[in-house]
């Protein structure tokens, strides 16, 4: 038997597999039917099949009328395109036109396509998924159907049943349109569940079904789960691709979790333990990540290898073949197709990899960089340098990683590619080389200058941050005393440096891009222009090897600057972190000594009658602060010789005057000051002490947060502790202990702030207390309870070390200490007697007062509690699409005129820089095919090899060269244009929305710096600031050069060869859906990511703040714990980010890849690199650079759309109401206010809508150059009487007039310019005496010191600094809190306005300064109408009258000595509570 069966394919079709006729470029007919048409129709209908059969067991979907019109209608396509072929066929078969087999097949297969996926379309009406347009798939093999039928109405156009085809496409192009409508659907119900009686009871269906949907699910950890072939395709990031699709992507806890790899507790152990060896950064990290960091350089080797296949294959396939090897055009074909894969697998794992090994070095840094701040010695308050060192200098050491790698791979990339060109073109590669080295010297001028510029531009951006942050924590008193211009002018000079530097960094960049773009096209003319000069013909296989080549040559050269660059900027960020870890640790052990016992010390186990043990000790002491030279002996003393000895259980009260060091020997104990010399002597270290600043300080959270303070909750102590605080009343009149706390505690009273302050040592239940004047901020009877239920109640067994100047406290002390000029002595309190009866007798406690008097709320309440309150919502963020408000900010930003020519010139580029290559095509191909290759002088006429002396004209080598050369000079010099133009684009915009935002900021509401902290205004400040100013302009610019570049090469590529539309078409859908999912997850994540790093920020912030008390109560761990969460919710945003990057990189690269194959395929089907070279080189030369440019372009606009969400978060600041009636409806009389009366009229004010109104139908009229004292207890509303003057919140109800002039009216700059105050907390700024005092700077010295002098006090304070010349750091660091009290006198007593309001302005003073500040009221100001809000009623005699508020009403109000007389009234409870005598308050000094 023959077993030998041959095929005829001419049988089969009278052409066989031939594709194209010898006359015509036409695909021939056999050959569109056999080889496209049967398979693609087998291919439609098997997955239409697959479709229908699945949908049964689907989701049942509810659809609108718009989704079910758009499915019946192409149902009855289907139909349609079903029967057509059958009825030509029969048409055909009439008519006796003869028949192949291969056409009855394939109308057999395209009827059957159709009608089966007819039968999917009506089954798609009720179930399926929510889009109506079918899976991604079924689409894309829809449009290679349309694509082959339009090819087939083009061949049949020779034909006379042209017209059947031309209704073939109409009908597809009809179905095309249904797919545009997108409709709405929802899901009705499962299809399961739905038994009839018959069925078993057991029956599955009888059971309900749950759907679960994917995008709920839990990620789980980052391919930790993966298998192999998972994590080689990154298929394990599609959940998270499908979550974002869904709008899931909304919370942190939505994205990866870490994998093991990046264990935040080993990775920051590793790299502490390394640096703790080495004592060095830069060795540490080599040491903890440096093997995995150089073997990722493998990837990175195989991926450049590769990368040199494609332009030498290339050249084998444009090359003349010999008779009978065309064949070996296939395999060139193929060979290029598997380079560009491995080349596209090895960059995309090495980028991976790298975003690894970059996330584990931010993370072993930024743990180090946090631990440093926790442990190092005389670090004091928040600095924005350690901030910048976290978020900038982190950022640029960890991206430099990337760098190092591009450092060796450039130059061998460079190497390479110059040997390559020297065997393609010989000597003139020298040319090219040339200008190559020409900018070598250029980029490295450039990058070193960049360098120079980015250092200036980092201590420009310090500055300004610096002076950002103390403005924004003093917002509120700023406002108050309307020096917003003041402040916006100072951060503006600042900004306007900064500028400079951006300004010069930008135009550097520009130059760097103008090389980058241009470079291209004038090393072609170089290159070419020079071999032609030297006789050498332009031959297709050498000139697009070379063009590939060049292109190689491009990228790795104009990187280089920016990898030098890069490394630069972070050798100056590691010198600034090695500077930080260079600051020695805060040794406890070698500050303290143990206590020695002696024989006579109390032990374990023995009686109370026994001696108490000896906790606190100081011989001989000295000490000096941090800010002086650390290695100097002779630093100024703060305090000298300090002997003191407490023991277990005793009360010792610390007085003395203004600035005299009290705070200074509370510092000494807790090792907040260098010891000089002898030696402090604690019994137990490790527990730490209960601590109480002066400057309160408190986190962002609720106040039961405060209290507890990461302790175990124990709910019977915590009410214990908040009785003994006096914070009952306090929470009630809040609503609850869970309502939150600004940044700082910005939200409540000094009062509260302090009591909360207390409570929070209290509960911690240490064995020694220090509290740093935390009685001064209260009022008397609140004094008094704190005194007999906290300090001699539930602290009675403690050591309680007290700065006070309360007697009623002295008389129970065990040691009375007098601090003056730095020595502490014995008080002359300790010689009067002390009646320690009287103990006994305080704290015995009523049942009545014990009784809690407000319900605690349970734990499960929480939530409900903290959704009303606004200071405790999360950073607001939108979801989904950008909006287009967000792109006109920016687009109003540059304005519209030059937006309009930056994208003109960018036009322009483009399109010259396609000309040029399209000339160059022509000429090669004129050339390559050019009959006379012997003569090679630029006179030489070129007639290719069929064209007739008188068909078409010929032209000379030099005129072909002369027009390449004029199109690349255009080019260059729109190039150059176009780069300057974008540089001053973006810096113009920069400048704008800064000074919108500041502007905005500044004079915002009130209540925006009561809800909002100051770490994320501070964000909005910084990192997103620094976006707008430096990479989202740089980005924007890729991103428009990325998108006219694929246009442009994509349309020459077409151009060239028009068959690459069969591959390119398909690939639409498939590149749209890939950046359709892609940016919606990466959107989000962004945005997740932005919003991540705002609680790192407030966290550390509020770290630096509070250092000392945070050391002090020990604790250090659980403050670091606490950041590794914050740190890692950062992480897991930036690692997401990365794996759907890599998903996307990959993909798209698959993309690229079948492109070039599919290319250099065509080229080898249709032999068209033998007929037209020029034009098949241009097209794969063009198709490798669209495999890059596909990713690029879509890196780019998400990177884009990333960045943009700075200018969103900026532009949500950019819409901040304004406060109310700011501008005033009318302006005050000449001179106002003369008189000073002012008027209050059932006046109703309330802060926040879902509070309780601060205050409730006030009424009262003052007289001219009335002194009226305000009283009441802690949170009565005593300071919302200022606030309602000063319009910090806008009435309720009712109205206030000075001299009859509404005040809702009058500009608010007036109003607060006019009116004196003196606020709750004082407020300096860093500058010279001078600036605090005249901020302005409208008063001459004298006029200054001439003012003052009615204060004895502040002008003794203002020459102890130095004059008014003297320094004061930021927020008066340098000061006690007294003599920033007295400074803040000396302010009010220059300004001499008409109306004076005092809020608690002498609660830090002693006696001695309080008598000043009395005389300066009695004789400065006279001419006034003054408000005194105070809790020491000893001064109030003086007042003409007294105002009592209790819970925002007015009790009473009358004259000091009548109220004072009437012993009904609720100011003599006041006075008696505080221990004043009738007749000693009655004695009115004068």
């Amino acid at each position: 038997m023959d077993w030998n069966i041959k095929w005829n394919w001419t049988q089969f079709c009278s052409t066989g597999l031939k594709p194209f006729a010898n006359d015509t470029k036409d695909l021939l007919p056999c050959f569109q039917e056999t080889v496209l048409q049967l398979p693609v129709y087998t291919i439609f209908a098997a997955i239409s099949a697959y479709n229908f059969g699945s949908l049964s067991n689907g989701l049942r979907i509810a659809r609108n009328k718009t989704q079910l019109r758009m499915l019946t209608l192409r149902a009855l396509l289907s139909i349609v395109l079903s029967l057509l072929p059958v009825c030509k066929i029969f048409v055909f078969y009439r008519m006796g036109v003869r028949l192949s087999a291969v056409d009855v097949l394939v109308v057999c297969a395209e009827c059957i396509m159709w009608a089966v996926h007819c039968g999917y379309l009506l089954s798609a009406r009720h179930f399926g998924s929510l889009c109506h347009r079918g899976t991604l798939l079924l689409n894309v093999v829809w449009i290679t159907v349309l694509v082959l039928d339009g090819i087939w109405l083009r061949t049949s156009r020779h034909f006379d049943w042209w017209p059947w085809s031309l209704i073939t496409l109409l009908c597809d192009l009809l179905y095309g349109l249904t797919l545009l409508p997108k409709g709405s659907a929802v899901v009705a119900r499962s299809t399961t569940g739905s038994g009839t009686e018959q069925d078993p009871l057991l029956s599955p269906h009888r059971y309900t079904q749950f759907d679960f949907e994917l995008s709920e699910a839990h990620l789980g950890h980052a391919q930790d789960e993966a298998n192999w072939a998972s994590r080689f395709i990154f298929h394990w990031v599609h959940p998270l691709i499908e979550k974002g699709v869904a709008g899931k992507l909304r919370r942190i806890e939505d994205l990866f979790d870490l994998p093991d790899a990046l264990n935040i507790n080993r990775l920051s152990e590793k790299l502490n333990l390394a640096i703790s060896q080495s004592h060095s950064l830069l060795r540490a990290l080599h040491k903890s990540f440096g093997v995995e960091f150089y073997l990722i350089g493998v990837l990175r080797f195989v991926a450049d290898v590769s990368g040199f296949a494609g332009p030498l294959l290339l050249g084998g396939l444009l090359s003349q073949q010999p008779e009978g090897e065309e064949g070996r055009a296939y395999y060139y074909a193929v060979g290029l197709f598997c380079s560009t894969l491995i080349s596209a697998l090895c960059s995309t794992h090495f980028d991976w990899r790298m975003a690894m090994i970059n996330m584990k070095m931010r993370l072993g840094m930024v743990s180090v960089i946090y631990r440093k701040a926790l442990e190092a010695r005389g670090l004091r308050d928040a600095s924005p340098d350690i901030l910048n060192l976290m978020s900038t200098d982190a950022d640029r050491i960890v991206h430099s990683c990337i760098s190092f790698h591009f450092f060796w791979s450039i130059p061998f990339k460079l190497f390479t590619t110059l040997y390559l060109l020297y065997t393609q073109v010989g000597a003139a590669f020298i040319a090219g080389l040339l200008f190559a080295a020409m900018l070598i010297p250029i980029t490295r001028w450039l990058a070193k200058r960049i360098g120079i510029y980015t250092t200036g531009l980092m201590q420009a951006k310090d500055a300004r941050l610096a002076a950002t942050t103390e403005t924004m924590q003093g917002a509120k008193q700023i406002k108050t005393n309307a020096w917003e211009d003041i402040f916006i002018s100072k951060i503006r000079s600042l900004r306007s440096e900064e500028v400079k530097f951006i300004s010069k960094r930008k135009y550097l960049d520009a130059m760097c891009v103008y090389f980058w773009a241009t470079t291209p096209v004038l090393t072609c003319l170089l290159t070419f222009g020079v071999s032609v000069l030297m006789g050498h013909p332009l031959v297709a296989s050498t000139t697009y090897t070379s063009v590939a080549l060049l292109n190689m040559l491009i990228g790795p050269l104009n990187a280089f600057p920016w990898v030098l660059n890069g490394l630069v900027e972070a050798w100056v960020s590691l010198r600034r972190v090695q500077e930080l870890i260079n600051i020695p640790n805060l040794d406890l052990l070698s500050y303290y000594s143990p206590i020695i016992r002696g024989s006579n010390d109390i032990q374990e186990g023995e009686t109370l009658q026994d001696p108490k043990p000896i906790i606190l000790q100081l011989k001989g002491a000295s000490f000096a602060h941090y800010g002086d030279k650390q290695d100097s002996r002779t630093s100024p003393l703060c305090l000298r010789d300090v002997n003191v000895s407490i023991k277990a259980g005793d009360l010792v009260c610390i007085e003395g005057p203004v600035g005299a060091g009290k705070s200074s020997f509370i510092s000494a104990i807790v090792a907040g000051l260098r010891c000089m010399e002898g030696e402090v002597c604690v019994q137990n270290l490790p527990t730490g002490f209960g601590y109480v600043p002066q400057r309160t300080w408190l986190q962002r959270g609720t106040i039961r947060d405060n209290i507890v303070w990461g302790a175990n909750f124990d709910e019977q102590w915590y009410k214990t502790v908040l009785h003994a605080c006096a914070l009952y009343d306090d929470i009630a009149a809040l609503g609850g202990d869970l309502i939150g706390v600004g940044e700082n505690g910005h939200t409540l009273s000094g009062g509260q702030r302090a009591r909360i302050s207390l409570a929070r040592a209290v509960y911690q239940d240490k064995k020694v207390y220090l509290l740093d004047d935390v009685l001064s901020a209260l009022d008397a009877h609140v004094a008094k309870h704190i005194i007999k239920h906290c300090l001699l109640g539930v602290l009675k067994n403690k050591t309680r070390i007290v700065v006070t100047r309360s007697t009623q406290l002295f008389f129970h002390a065990n040691q009375i200490l007098n601090v003056r000029d730095g020595q502490l002595r014995p008080s002359d309190y300790m010689s009067e007697s002390i009646d320690l009866s009287l103990e006994a007798d305080d704290l015995e406690e009523p049942d009545s007062v014990r009784r809690p008097s407000v319900e605690l709320p349970q734990l499960q309440n929480e939530e409900d509690k903290q959704s009303l309150d606004s200071l405790l919502l999360e950073e607001s963020r939108e979801y989904g699409y950008l909006s287009a408000s967000v792109f006109s900010c920016y687009w109003r930003a540059v304005t519209t005129p030059l937006a309009l020519s930056v994208v003109l010139f960018v036009l322009l580029m483009q399109i010259s820089r396609n000309l040029s290559d399209a000339w160059l095509a022509y000429w090669v191909t004129q050339s390559t095919l050019d009959g006379n290759k012997n003569d090679t002088s630029l006179a030489h006429e070129v007639i290719p090899v069929g064209v007739g002396n008188g068909s078409l004209p010929t032209h000379t080598t030099g005129y072909y060269l002369g027009i390449f050369a004029g199109i690349a000079v255009s080019n260059s010099i729109l190039t150059l244009v176009r780069a300057f133009l974008f540089a001053y684009a973006g810096i113009k915009a920069a400048i704008l929305i800064h000074n919108k935002l500041l502007n905005n900021v500044m004079f915002a509401k009130f209540s925006f710096f009561d809800v909002t902290s100051v770490g994320r205004i501070l964000n909005r400040f910084s990192s997103d600031t620094d976006t707008v100013d430096d990479s989202l302009p740089f980005i924007l610019n890729i991103m428009l050069a990325q998108l006219v570049g694929l246009i442009g090469a994509l349309f020459m590529s077409l151009y060239a060869m028009p068959w690459l539309g069969l591959v390119v078409i398909p690939m639409v859908p498939i590149y749209l859906n890939l950046q359709h999912r892609y940016r919606h997850a990466s959107r989000d994540i962004k945005r997740l990511s932005s919003n991540a790093m705002s609680p790192l920020y407030t966290h550390f912030t509020e770290t630096l703040q509070g250092l000392t008390t945070i050391r002090t109560m020990r604790a250090s761990s659980r403050f670091q714990r606490d950041f590794h969460a914050k740190l890692e919710e950062s992480i897991k945003a930036q690692l997401t980010s990365s794996a759907a990057q890599q998903w996307l990189s990959l993909r798209l690269q698959m993309l690229g890849t079948f492109l070039v194959g599919g290319a250099a395929l065509l080229a080898a089907i249709t032999a068209s690199h033998t007929t037209n070279p020029g034009l098949v080189g241009l097209c794969i030369s063009y198709a490798l650079t669209i495999t890059g440019q596909l990713g690029d372009l879509l890196y780019a606009v998400a990177e884009t759309e990333q960045e943009l969400v700075a200018v969103e978060r900026l532009d949500q600041y950019l819409q901040l109401e304004g406060e109310q009636n700011s501008n005033g409806s009318a302006d005050p009389p000449f001179g106002w206010p003369t008189q000073g009366v002012l008027s209050y009229k059932e006046v109703e004010l309330g802060y926040r809508e879902h509070l309780a109104p601060a205050l409730r139908d006030i009424s009262f009229v003052t007289e001219a150059f009335e002194r009226i004292g305000i009283v009441g207890r802690t949170g009565a509303g005593k300071s919302s009487v200022l606030a309602a003057l000063l319009r910090v919140a806008p009435l309720s109800r009712g109205e206030i007039r000075l001299d009859n002039v509404n005040l809702k009216t009058v500009a608010l700059n007036i109003l607060r310019d006019r009116v004196g105050v003196i606020t709750q907390e004082p407020f300096l700024f860093e500058g010279t005496v001078r600036e605090n005092l005249d901020p302005r700077r409208i008063c001459y010295d004298s006029e200054i010191w001439h003012a003052i002098k009615n204060s004895a006090a502040t002008t003794l304070l203002v020459q102890q600094l130095g004059g008014l010349d003297g320094h004061i750091e930021k927020c008066g660091n340098n000061l006690s809190a007294g003599q920033r009290q007295l400074l803040c006198l000396g302010r009010a007593l220059l300004k001499n306005a008409k109306v004076l309001c005092i809020d608690e302005g002498t609660s830090n003073l002693d006696d001695e300064s309080d008598l000043s500040m009395q005389q300066a009221l009695r004789s400065a100001f006279k001419s006034c109408t003054l408000l005194f809000i105070a809790h020491r009623l000893r001064g109030l005699q003086n007042m003409d009258r007294i105002i009592v508020l209790d819970n925002g009403v007015i009790c009473e109000q009358g004259k000091p000595q009548e109220l004072a007389e009437n012993t009904a009234s609720i100011f003599h409870g006041m006075l008696k509570a505080q221990g004043i005598s009738l007749e000693e308050f009655s004695k009115v000094g004068h």
